[in-house]
């Protein structure tokens, strides 16, 4: 088993640069990260970006880049907290953070790792570290194909594993799924042994449930999926035979129409969003009372999808509808268009309180947004982050945004990986730790961790009461 390097610069340095322009400002910082000359030219860049630059005396004398020094007022750093590079020779992928900061689980080859980014040691030596070995958790069936697993906090201090592997014959259209469901401990905030477990070959729709929290059954879990008349629930049963499907109807959720698109419901599950395949509109739907398994869905109102840019999105790029997210109180929601629009809403609103746009070539058919998402605003300020995958440099662009004003945004440019040294190690993907305090993106097998300001408001209190 390869380890994984853990880069953890401490201390606040001052590194004396002969000039301002960035190719020499490159030359100093790649001796602190000298396993990627292209990492290093774009972290630079975003570092000159963001510090201030000092000059240190008259003509001939260097310039001090303070590396660590912050003008962010979302972050209490630009500069990664912890990095975490993945040797050469594998990938991974489906990383997540569900339990706390710093313990990240992902997949390589067809097995789940859980990384502790905290478990390292300095020994004394600047940027030096002892890292930790990675946690096996579970191991799906081998195959060929695709791995994908999601782990769920559950009731009693549990928490749910489902993956699933995909294989498909070499000779014929043939295609088999293999889905594993397990439950494990939790022991000081990283996953335990195994309570419970089930494997077998089926159901490839698996992953196209949406988890919601529940209050009718053990695990505190329900997992909702999408029809064009209503949405089927479906509990987790730990007591069904070996040789059973454990998902078992739990209830109906039905929409007072047919609904094609995407299908996003709020945390409380009393409100419903639907938007079209044209980008153009969302659909809002509020739930009536009764049983929260079993509720009838009306539709209240229809909100347009601000077009700032002008495009014909019913014959322009072939993405389909645009991603629907919630915040984590419910009281907002965001979309991001295909054409490289984001729009912010108050749910009880008809206009976006806020509207962010990208670059998008018109001759480019790539995904511009990506993990659009909200934190939780518990520990760290409520923000809504997504990733902006810039064609035009072939650079993925996160973006901060303050949800409770929207008005300060902020960007960190990841930095580009060369192909011809390692080539893909992993997948691109962006997401938060459950309490909101840190953020995590990953680029090309290396990880990055973002500590966030300190959630300290008025507002945050209020709604944490």
């Amino acid at each position: 088993m390869q380890r994984d390097r853990i880069l953890d610069p401490n201390e606040p340095q001052d590194f004396l640069i002969e000039s301002a322009s960035v190719a020499k400002i490159v030359d100093t910082y790649a001796r602190l990260f000298p396993d990627s000359k292209s990492a290093v030219e774009h972290i630079t860049r975003d570092i000159a970006n963001s510090v201030n630059i000092r000059n240190s005396g008259g003509t001939g004398q260097g310039l001090a880049l303070f590396v660590y020094e912050n003008d962010s007022r979302l972050l209490k750093s630009r500069h990664p907290s912890k990095i975490l590079s993945l040797d050469q020779g594998g990938q991974w992928s489906n990383l997540q953070c569900p339990l706390r900061k710093g313990i990240i689980y992902y997949s390589r080859s067809n097995a789940i790792y859980e990384q502790d980014l905290y478990s390292s040691k300095n020994d004394g030596v600047h940027l030096h570290i002892q890292y930790s070995q990675p946690r096996w958790i579970a191991s799906l069936q081998h195959t060929s194909m695709a791995i994908s697993f999601t782990l769920f906090p559950i009731n009693r201090n549990q928490i749910l594993l489902i993956g699933m592997t995909f294989e498909e014959s070499y000779y014929t259209d043939e295609t088999w799924h293999y889905l594993h469901l397990s439950i494990h401990e939790i022991h000081s905030y990283r996953v335990g042994p195994a309570l419970w477990t089930y494997h077998d070959y089926g159901h490839s729709d698996i992953f196209a449930l949406q988890p919601m929290k529940s209050t009718t059954n053990a695990l505190g879990i329900t997992f909702g999926l999408d029809f064009t008349s209503c949405m089927e629930l479906f509990d987790v049963s730990t007591d069904a035979k070996e040789d059973r499907y454990p998902l078992v109807k739990a209830g109906q959720l039905k929409y007072s129409r047919q609904l094609n698109g995407a299908v996003v419901l709020s945390p409380d599950r009393r409100i419903l969003l639907n938007a079209d395949q044209n980008n153009e509109a969302i659909d809002i739907f509020y739930s009536g009372t009764g049983d929260t398994n079993n509720m009838d869905f009306s539709f209240v109102t229809r909100v347009s999808i601000p077009n700032p840019k002008g495009t014909n999105r019913k014959e322009g790029r072939p993405f389909g509808p645009p991603s629907l997210v919630f915040s984590a109180d419910g009281t907002k929601f965001a979309a991001g268009t295909t054409d490289g629009i984001v729009s912010v809403w108050e749910v009880r609103s008809k206009i976006p309180l806020k509207i962010f746009e990208v670059d998008v070539p018109k001759d480019v058919l790539q995904q511009p947004i990506s993990y659009l998402q909200f934190g939780s605003g518990i520990l760290g300020k409520e923000v809504l982050v997504f990733m902006e995958n810039q064609v035009s440099t072939d650079l993925k662009i996160i973006h901060l945004i303050d949800a409770t004003s929207f008005e300060t945004e902020e960007t960190l440019c990841l930095p580009r990986t060369d192909y011809s040294y390692g080539g893909n190690r992993g997948e691109n993907t962006l997401f938060l730790e459950p309490s909101g305090g840190s953020i995590y993106a990953s680029l090309e097998g290396t990880l990055y961790e973002w500590n966030l300001q300190e959630n300290t408001g008025p507002e945050w209190w209020l709604r944490e009461m």
